[in-house]
């Protein structure tokens, strides 16, 4: 059974290796995405700041997240969405960010941003396959990748 909760500052060392060990690949193949060495610090400050979600199983582990955080007066920003290697292909992540929509629906948001490597191996095409268009490509400052940009009206 999985649970999708709001995190808490007790779950910031676990976020903190959820996220790297999601994000291993990725750092493997070069890109140095925020996720990819995010510091236990930053986790805190986020949790403390922003709406961060875990999946949990049955024994209370976390095996995904996602963060949602101010883009504009009504659209929010996704990231740090991630699902266990070990689970990929059991609807795990379509299920977390089905959550994040609804939670940025509560929050009267009317869409939702993302980003993420254009290159990147799977996550641009689940993006479009969840509804997701791209609106356009950009590098940001300290990262050594273009990053394709998407939105979602809700």
């Amino acid at each position: 059974m999985w649970t999708i909760r709001k995190a808490t500052l007790q779950d910031a060392l676990s976020i903190q290796k959820q996220l790297h060990q999601a994000y291993r690949p990725i750092k493997k193949q070069g890109y140095n995405m925020e996720a990819t060495d995010v510091s236990l610090e930053t986790v805190e400050e986020n949790v403390r700041q922003h709406e961060v979600f875990v999946l949990v199983n049955h024994e209370r582990c976390i095996k995904g997240t996602v963060r949602l955080k101010n883009h504009s007066d009504d659209m929010d920003h996704l990231g740090w969405f991630s699902i266990s290697p070990d689970l990929k292909g059991f609807g795990l992540g379509k299920k977390v960010i089905d959550y994040a929509e609804e939670r940025s629906r509560k929050r009267g948001r009317h869409g939702i941003y993302l980003d993420t490597a254009k290159d990147h191996p799977w996550l641009p095409s689940l993006y479009e396959k969840l509804g997701y268009q791209k609106v356009g490509v950009i590098r940001w400052p300290d990262q050594n990748f273009d990053a394709v940009q998407f939105e979602k009206q809700l």
